[in-house]
This record gives structure tokens, C-alpha cells and sequence, in this order.
């Protein structure tokens, strides 16, 4: 037979030529270099990275007229008779084949015989992991002490296979899956002398089917050359390999963004249309998806040597239609879909039950959103899922209505206090407990002009403020807070600025009175009641209130203390209470 594959005719014939694997090429001439030649050597690694390859370098290094060398000549008798597979002193061994322990027990005995022409008896014996547990018994004894002129070379896909024992007493080294880059770039160097006439995209799309296997990525290219008798293109090599483009799967992306499950479908139909395999559709699908992923999460730094500059420009524009957790449910649901469709008896109907799901999936929200908006619909803003008009997103912040507190007044500003004791606020959390006599919150805004919600009455003035018919306005939108203001003073310490001091306060209450809803409504009804722009500071405190605070308090009786500590003591109760505006009763 003339013709030859490319996989054998271009196979490295010294370690300079292994693509990409100099944690094994450099180890090995050292040792070589150095006579540090070990009897037993294990070569692990994904299929077509050049374990047999190296394993053959190997035995020319060893047994070359010039050798032990680093670089065998490769003109000798010895190397020509290995790389011909001539060789009566290196043999290779299928162990797929020669599972059983006879085969194992006539491979002990012949190694027992000097070479016969060679320096080293060599027994290369691929796939290894395929030798029976009784096989491998019978040869442990020889590996760990075989004759001098012996050396044994395994190679194997899975390491994890092969006994502990067979792996101790050799030498184990790992083969990597080679890059994109140097896998396409040795592609177009075999091209351009095998004269094959394929343009940069198609080979690009090769290379990245070889899913770095060197191997794989000839055989492709050897598969392409007898598909045409002229230019391989890219579309050449998507019928030919049963692929589909990228715009399809962009056009199936977009339909997911969009909730559009009739679009998802046609595209569906589409590649079915097409003869496409839908279980190779899938699984580009992932590919795809998976890079929206890092193009959402990396943005501009987003990078793949395996695309060109527009279509990564173009990952990156479509990947913020997505949030993270999405793209990453998303690559779960593709990647469970390929293997679910290997033993689907109706793998078109899987395909289209899978885009429809991934269509409708709900999307995700982060859950400090979630506690905001839950804090926020205490105080008539807008609810968990935003407002109730469908065409509002639900990130958009609606207006207060009529009845809610911050249309009694203009809503105030919110100020860290200057207290020292006012600790930082946490996203997504009202403020923690604090000590004795901590500022809560400084609030301040225009005085309101509301006066057509409510019954006006006098405006107060002075330094000395009565607190209580301020009180019963508070309590008449949230009755709840009469227990915590029961004993109050509203202190005037300065031109607009004021000190609301409520006493007998628990750390309960202190959580209550730093809520946005409550110190808003609080501020509005002072703002209103003393007519004019104020600046309050809320204080709670465990000591005993001032005679005026007895004086001006609300007849209503305070919360008791025991209820207090329980609550205090609870976590879940106070959650209760804070989301429902709830209250303690007898």
C-alpha cells in the first residue's frame, strides 16, 4: 500500500519533536544523559499525546549505536528496525489483547534471555490497565527485580486502573492534553507540506475538535483531504463532521435570553432539518454557553485563542443578557442533556423538552436584592417581586402612594451618625444592636406641608416639646410602636436639631427604631408638628427617662420588660414581627 496516514507518517522520531510535553522529553534525556536508567517506566495520559510515540523514542535512545544517547541518530540498524516495528529486541504489546496471565507468564520467561543483537530488551505494553488482576500478579515479581538488560514501558489512558503495586515500582509520568495554538500551528505545518489546501478558519475548526490530541486533529485533517479534491472550507467541515455553525447557536442563546421557547424550537428544527447529530448540537451548545460564562464574568478580559476578534467581541456583547447564575444553570442543564441523550430512545424530543425548560427558566436574583425589597415592602415601597404592573422590571423603585408615611412628608435624608458608637450598616441588613445610649439614626429634611392629610393643630415651639400628641400620631399608621415610644422625650438641642430619647429600650427596640420605614414616618410627624426643617437623632437608652419624659409620655402602658427579653432572645420571633409590623399581647 502507497498511501500512508498522516498520523503515522508524521509521527516525532526524537524528543525534540513531541509537541508540548517538556515534563517528560527534558526528564528523560537528563536521566539518559546521566546513565540514571530506570527498569520500569509508566507513561499516563490522554489518547494521541504521544505516549507510544515517546515510548519508541525511547527505545532508539536506549539501544542506538551511539547510545545510551538523548539523540538517537535515527539512521542506525537498531533505530530504522524500531521505527519499522522490526525490532527483535523492543516489542510492543497490545494489552487488550494479551489480557490473561499466560500471555504475561511467556513475557517473564523470554525476559529472561539477553537481546540479541540490541543493548536493552525493551517490552512496551500499551494500554496496560487492560491486563487482568492476575496478570498483573505474575509479572510484579519480574517488574521489581528484572534482568539487567530489561526495561519495561507501560503506557496506559487510565493510571488509576493500573494496580498500586505495578505503579511503585516504576517511573510515572504525565502527559498533557497540548494547546490549541501548537496543535493548530503543527496542523498547518503538515498541510502546507502534504500541499492540502484548507483556509485558516477550517483549520481552526479541526484543531479544536482534536480537543488537543495530536493525533485526532491528523486524522481529522486526513478525513478532510480525502472529502474534497479542493479548498477545505469551513462550511466543508461543518457537513462533514456533522457540526453546526455559531450563528445557530447564538440564534439559540438569544432565544433563552429572550424567554422565546418559539424560537428555541425552530433553531431545533433547524439543525434536525439539516442531518446535524442533535447530541453534537448539545454538546457544542455547552462549549458555547460556557464561554458566554466566562465572557460575562471576565468581560473585557475575556480571551480564546480558538476565535477570531469579532466573534469574541460578540461573546462578550450577548453574555450581558444573562446574569452568572443563570449561564452557570445553564451549562449544568447542557452538560446533563449530552448524557442523557447517549441512551435516549428520542433524542429529538429530548432536545426539544431541554431548549423549552432553558426558555421559561425563571431567572436568577441575588439575595441581598431579596432581603432590600423584602425590608423595603414593610414601608410601602415595592414588594418582592417589584411592582404589580407587569412592564416594570423588577429592580424599578415605584413612587410612595398617597397613604404611605413618606407622603406625609418629604422623604428625609439619611446620615451616618456622628456618634462613635453607630457601627457601619451591612448590605441587604438593618442595623445590628448596639450598646447603651448609641445613636440609631440622624435624619433631616424641609419642614412638610401636608396639612390637608391630617387635622392641624398648633405648631410647638421652645426648647421644651410635648412629645405625646406627636405620639398618637405616630401610633394612628403604626400602633405597634407605642410599646417602644412609650417613654420618649423629644429634646431640642440646637437651631433645627432635635434628640429623640427613648428609654427603657431593649436591643429589640433598637433594631425596630433603625428601620428606613419607621424613621421615616417618625421624622415626618415631628417635621410636621413643629413646622419647620428639623435635624433628629434617635437614642435608645436603658436608663430611667427625665421628669418631662414622665410628664409628656403616652398613657398607654409600655411593653413589659419579660416580653422584651424574649424577644431579644429570639431571632425567628423578631423576623416575624419586623416583616408583618407584628405586636406582643397579652
Amino acid at each position: 500500500m502507497d498511501y500512508q496516514a498522516l498520523a503515522l507518517k508524521w509521527r516525532p522520531q526524537s524528543f525534540a519533536e513531541i509537541l508540548e510535553q517538556p515534563q517528560v522529553t527534558q526528564t528523560l534525556q537528563n536521566a539518559i544523559s546521566s546513565g540514571r536508567i530506570h527498569h520500569g517506566y509508566l507513561f499516563c495520559g490522554p489518547r494521541g499525546t504521544g505516549k507510544t510515540t515517546t515510548a519508541r523514542i525511547l527505545a532508539k535512545a536506549l539501544n542506538c549505536v551511539n547510545g545510551p544517547t538523548p539523540t538517537p541518530c535515527g539512521e542506525c540498524e537498531h533505530c530504522r528496525a524500531i521505527k519499522t516495528s522490526n525490532s527483535l529486541d523492543v516489542l510492543e504489546i497490545d494489552a487488550a489483547s494479551n489480557t490473561g496471565v499466560d500471555n504475561i507468564r511467556d513475557l517473564r520467561e523470554r525476559a529472561g534471555y539477553v537481546p540479541v543483537s540490541a543493548r536493552y530488551k525493551i517490552y512496551i505494553i500499551d494500554e496496560v490497565h487492560r491486563l487482568s488482576r492476575s496478570a498483573f500478579d505474575a509479572l510484579l515479581k519480574t517488574l521489581e527485580e528484572p534482568p539487567p538488560s530489561v526495561v519495561f514501558i507501560f503506557a496506559t489512558t487510565e493510571p488509576n486502573e493500573v494496580p498500586p503495586t505495578v505503579r511503585s515500582r516504576t517511573l510515572r509520568f504525565d502527559f498533557r492534553l497540548i494547546s490549541h495554538a501548537p496543535l493548530e500551528a503543527a496542523l498547518r505545518n503538515i498541510a502546507d507540506k502534504e500541499e492540502i489546501d484548507i483556509t485558516d478558519d477550517a483549520l481552526t475548526i479541526l484543531a479544536t475538535e482534536a480537543g488537543g490530541s495530536m493525533r485526532d486533529g491528523e486524522s481529522l485533517l486526513d478525513q478532510m483531504a480525502g472529502y474534497t479534491g479542493g479548498q477545505i472550507t469551513a462550511e466543508l467541515v461543518h457537513e462533514a463532521l456533522g457540526l453546526v455553525n455559531t450563528e445557530i447557536l447564538f440564534e439559540t442563546t438569544d432565544a433563552f435570553a429572550a424567554h422565546d421557547a418559539e424560537a428555541a424550537l425552530a433553531v431545533v428544527g433547524r439543525v434536525a432539518r439539516l442531518g446535524r447529530d442533535l447530541t453534537q448540537y448539545v454538546r457544542q451548545l455547552a462549549e458555547h454557553i460556557k464561554r458566554l460564562l466566562f465572557a460575562r464574568a471576565l468581560g473585557d478580559r475575556f480571551a480564546d485563542e480558538s476565535l477570531n476578534q469579532d466573534i469574541v467581541t460578540r461573546y462578550r456583547e450577548s453574555a450581558g443578557a444573562f446574569e452568572e447564575n443563570d449561564l452557570l444553570r445553564l451549562v449544568t442543564m447542557t452538560v446533563e442533556m449530552v448524557n442523557r441523550l447517549r441512551k435516549a430512545p428520542h433524542p429529538r424530543l429530548e432536545v426539544e423538552l431541554y431548549v423549552m425548560r432553558a426558555s421559561k427558566m425563571d431567572r436568577s436574583i441575588d439575595i441581598r436584592t431579596l432581603v432590600d425589597r423584602l425590608d423595603n415592602s414593610a414601608g410601602g415601597e415595592p414588594s418582592l417581586f417589584g411592582s404589580s404592573n407587569n412592564t416594570t422590571s423588577p429592580t424599578a423603585t415605584s413612587r410612595p402612594t398617597a397613604s404611605s408615611p413618606a407622603m406625609r412628608a418629604p422623604a428625609p435624608a439619611v446620615r451616618p451618625s456622628s456618634s462613635p458608637s453607630t457601627g457601619p450598616r451591612h448590605s441587604g441588613y438593618q442595623d445590628r444592636p448596639r450598646a447603651e445610649a448609641s445613636a440609631v439614626a440622624t435624619m433631616e429634611a424641609p419642614p412638610s406641608d401636608d396639612a390637608d392629610e391630617k387635622p392641624s393643630r398648633p405648631k410647638q415651639t421652645g426648647p421644651d416639646i410635648d412629645f405625646e400628641p406627636i405620639l398618637e400620631s405616630i401610633c394612628e399608621s403604626r400602633p405597634t410602636l407605642r410599646a417602644i415610644l412609650g417613654q420618649a422625650e423629644l429634646v431640642r438641642t440646637g437651631e433645627g436639631m432635635l434628640d429623640l430619647n427613648v428609654y427603657h429600650g431593649s436591643p429589640f427596640h433598637q433594631k425596630q427604631l433603625g428601620t428606613k420605614p419607621v424613621r421615616d414616618l417618625i421624622h415626618a410627624e415631628i417635621a410636621r408638628a413643629l413646622g419647620e426643617g428639623v435635624r433628629v437623632t434617635i437614642h435608645v437608652k436603658q436608663g430611667e427617662p427625665s421628669p418631662k419624659a414622665r410628664e409628656h409620655k403616652p398613657k398607654a402602658k409600655p411593653q413589659t420588660t419579660d416580653h422584651d427579653d424574649a424577644i431579644a432572645g429570639d431571632h425567628n420571633l423578631q423576623e416575624i414581627i419586623r416583616r408583618f409590623d407584628g405586636e406582643i399581647i397579652e
